[in-house]
């Protein structure tokens, strides 16, 4: 059996060899991925791992698999054992399942052993009324060091993450500072453990910046902390590993303490290191040869029960016995903690327990505070206790303020409080005002109350009036109601009245309605009528109607050269009279912004002068109609202002433009290509100065998926920050930079790479990013055990241990601000991305 120490600082994995049950199981690279075990009676499940050689481990976990989360175990103990044949007792559960859990771990101070069992109660009953056992990916793990602090960070390339990830081109340094400042490393293992010696790698380069003064501190609760090591003047080669050994010590926080008091060459001061690491001494098995170490008691230790186990200093799980030295037993003072910390006189520090001298317990006087100070009579002064002898919890009168002052009889004054025996309130009658005065019967006066006992409420009929009078039959006089049994409501014919009286077919008497098969609907010709009857072609009958076809609708005449005898070649246009109509072919290919031939178009004008058109139409509807199979009407403009455009529209009263589709948009502004036309666009689609009003449904499409709100901000650290990182306000104004702790109440946003919606102007460059603090975006998750776990849909999320990423909220932790959204997507393990909906709040 070896003595060597084991390295805890890294996460490693115990492999699993073999396995005896007599359930089923799928063992996949020395990890159990599913197990399966049921029973017809009530009885135990068996589950022994063997690792084939004496493994350290301080680490078990597993899950609950998919749709069988009832079959998770409930009663079940975690034994080990160093031949396969004595066994003891580690972890006991009962009841497990109360805690609701589908992710399960536990953590404990490293142990070393060849077999692991897991002995399991069966409890529940499948459908089929067997007795069932399910669980999957059961791991065995050194967990390594779980979190990270530290004082300061250079840069993105030297963060305190460095120093677990075993490679030597970067690690931790800190901040660059004028003068020599205290710096430090602080790291949580997860759980006690017997640590017993530190590696450290020096920087490999001629100025190695290692420090020359730091201590080691180290603490089980990170409460009391004591001193271990101290290096004052310590000298460090580059690029090599030193390491301090040490009796085995229970901890599970350490604190690296730094000061480096030499001046790099560019007068700067601080700290670097490349690598750590923590080994700690195995905690051996064996019943008959087990070493003594650091005297443990011969029956109950911190690690394993006699008739109880016993806890470490400070330890708060259950089922374990406090030791008489523990610290929490020790005389409480005002500087240290026993059961309680006193309160110093006046302190009003939570969490610390006030004295029996303290000043605040005094008895209170109007002079000077105890738990209260109290007022004078009358006083009025925030922060102070009315006493019983005010003058103002007096009996109130109508002459005098008490609490109140009363009123007097119908008083109606402001401030002054109505008495029981006010005649206001007493019961109304027809001549008397109570709260109200009630009006005689079928009265109609002005403010008066009507009763229940009114005339007007009884039953309508065609005689008498209720609240109204029914109509008789047919009855046309005013303010009568008309009866639903009233004939003029029965279905309408050709003899009689309903509502209307319908007419025959053809029939033209008044106040008749014609019916949709009266032949005068039916589809008019040159031989009967409809509503019209046509007309033969080139006849001149009255009432008939000419038919689009008729010869007499063509106007064709034979077109004269222009060098006709009664007007000049060169003329004014508005010399012409009657209408112009112009047909001609004729095409020049134009796909670029340059200007038309004179053969694009049958009607070319050109005008030399500026300030004028080439063509301009006036009309009463439209001035200029432009229709085509393509584009109805081409504008282009070799204009280099922002003033220029391809086509303006321009109005007194009414529209600029105005554009319809019957079954497309009415408006496409490309800001990239049109078509075949080789005019390649700015990819500004639209500019809106001044008010726009949005009446109807308005969609704002993004097909990266980020469909969300947003604004550019400035990067103020020196980190690139990436799409999906989860960004924080910075002290400087308008600035963020990327979270780096968990639950932070600082957030703004998750940096995307684009929006349909952005607030403000467009940011250029590399120090602004754009930042959605609304909407669906993809974030930076991390699904790791230690932060959080397996996200699902619905999942609230806040900010994550790992730099810019989120993970699952602790809904017992969440605080206001701290959340991020929810999780609109699932990642089971590690670090990805997911959809979230942004909800901060």
């Amino acid at each position: 059996m070896s003595d060597i120490s084991v390295k805890i600082s890294h996460p490693s994995e115990v492999f699993i060899q073999a396995v005896e049950t007599k359930g089923q199981f799928d063992l996949e690279k020395g990890r159990i991925m599913n197990f399966i075990d049921d029973s017809n009676a009530h009885g135990v499940s068996s589950l022994i791992l063997n690792f084939k050689e004496i493994s350290s481990f301080n680490s078990i976990q597993f899950e609950a698999k998919n749709n069988e989360v009832q079959f998770l175990p409930d009663t079940f103990r975690f034994e080990v054992s160093e031949d396969g044949k004595i066994w003891e007792s580690i972890i006991k559960e009962y009841d497990y399942s109360r805690s609701n859990k589908k992710f399960c771990k536990w953590n404990f101070p490293m142990i070393t052993s060849k077999y692991l069992k897991l002995l399991t109660k069966f409890n529940k009953k499948d459908k089929n009324g067997k007795f069932k056992v399910v669980l999957s990916n059961l791991k065995i793990s050194i967990t390594g060091i779980e979190k990270i602090q530290a004082s300061s960070e250079y840069d993105r390339f030297w963060v305190k993450e460095n120093i677990i990830d075993q490679r030597t081109d970067y690690g931790w340094s800190s901040k660059e500072s004028l003068a020599p400042t205290e710096e430090f490393i602080l790291v949580d293992l997860g759980s006690n453990n017997r640590v017993d010696e530190f590696r450290i790698l020096t920087k490999n380069a001629i100025e190695q910046n290692f420090p020359e003064l730091f201590y080691f501190y180290y603490s089980e609760d990170d409460l009391t902390w004591h001193q271990l090591h101290e290096e004052p003047r310590f000298l460090a080669e580059s690029g090599t590993w030193y390491k301090w050994k040490f009796f085995p010590t229970n901890m599970r926080f350490f604190k690296l303490v730094m000061i480096n008091n030499r001046p790099n060459t560019n007068k700067k001061y601080l700290v670097q290191f490349i690598e750590l690491e923590v080994y700690a001494a195995p905690d051996y098995l064996s019943l008959s040869k087990k070493k003594i170490i650091n005297e443990t008691p011969p029956y109950s230790s911190m690690m394993r029960s006699g008739l109880v186990r016993l806890a470490a200093d400070g330890e708060t799980n259950a089922g374990v016995a406090v030791q008489g030295n523990d610290r929490r037993l020790r005389d409480a003072t005002t500087e240290f903690k026993g059961i309680v910390e006193l309160a110093t006189d006046g302190e009003d520090k939570p969490l610390v327990v006030v004295q029996g001298n303290d000043k605040r317990l005094k008895e209170a006087t109007e002079s000077s505070s105890g738990i209260v100070k109290l007022a004078s009579s009358g006083e009025t002064r925030a922060s102070t206790v009315v006493q019983g002898s005010d003058e103002r919890l007096k009996q109130a009168t109508t002459e005098s303020l008490g609490i109140v002052e009363l009123a007097s009889d119908g008083e109606t004054r402001p401030g002054t409080v109505v008495q029981g025996n006010d005649k206001r309130l007493k019961n109304a009658t027809t001549k008397e005002y109570g709260l109200v005065i009630l009006s005689e019967l079928g009265g109609d006066k002005p403010g008066q109350v009507v009763t229940a006992d009114d005339p007007r409420f009884k039953k309508a009929t065609t005689e008498h009036e209720g609240i109204l009078r029914f109509a008789t039959n047919g009855e046309e006089q005013s303010f009568a109601a008309v009866q639903g049994n009233d004939k003029r409501l029965k279905p309408a014919t050709t003899e009689s009245l309903g509502i209307v009286e319908l007419a025959h077919s053809g029939e033209d008497k008044p106040n008749v309605v014609v019916q949709g098969d009266d032949e005068r609907l039916k589809p008019a010709s040159t031989i009967q009528e409809g509503i019209v009857k046509f007309s033969l072609h080139n006849t001149n009958l009255p009432l008939l109607a000419v038919q689009a076809d008729d010869p007499r609708l063509y106007d064709r005449r034979d077109p004269k050269d222009h060098n006709h005898e009664y007007a000049d070649k060169i003329h004014s246009y508005d010399s012409h009279s009657g209408l112009i109509n112009i047909t001609e072919s004729t095409s020049s290919e134009l796909i670029n912004i340059v200007q038309p031939t004179t053969n694009h178009s049958v009607i070319y004008g050109k005008n030399d002068s500026k300030g004028g058109s080439g063509v301009s139409g006036i009309g009463i509807d439209e001035g200029v109609v432009g229709f085509g199979e393509d584009i109805g009407i081409l504008g282009l403009s070799n204009g280099q202002d922002d003033e220029s455009s391809g086509v303006a529209g321009f109005s007194k009263k009414g529209y600029g433009g105005v554009f319809i589709s019957t079954k497309n948009y009415s408006i496409f502004a490309n800001g990239t290509k049109l078509g075949k036309r080789l005019i390649d666009g700015s990819g500004k689609a639209i500019l809106a100065k001044g008010r726009s009003d949005f009446l109807g449904k308005t969609f704002f499409i993004n097909e990266s998926g980020n469909e969300c709100i947003a604004k550019f901000f400035k990067n103020s650290s020196s980190e690139i920050i990436q799409k999906g990182d989860i960004v924080i306000a910075s002290e400087k104004e308008l600035g963020v930079t990327r979270v780096k702790s968990p639950y932070s109440t600082k957030i703004v946003g998750v940096c995307v790479d684009s929006s349909p919606v952005i607030l403000g102007e467009e940011k250029q460059g590399n120090e602004f990013i754009l930042v959605a603090f609304s909407g669906i975006v993809k974030v930076n998750v991390d699904a790791s055990v230690n932060v959080g776990g397996q996200i699902s849909f619905g999942d609230l999320l806040v900010s994550s241990l790992t730099g810019g990423h989120g993970s699952k909220a602790d809904n017992e932790k969440i605080k206001p601000g701290m959340l991020l959204g929810k999780s609109f997507g699932e990642l089971k393990k590690d670090r990805g991305q997911i959809f979230a909906i942004l909800t901060l709040s």
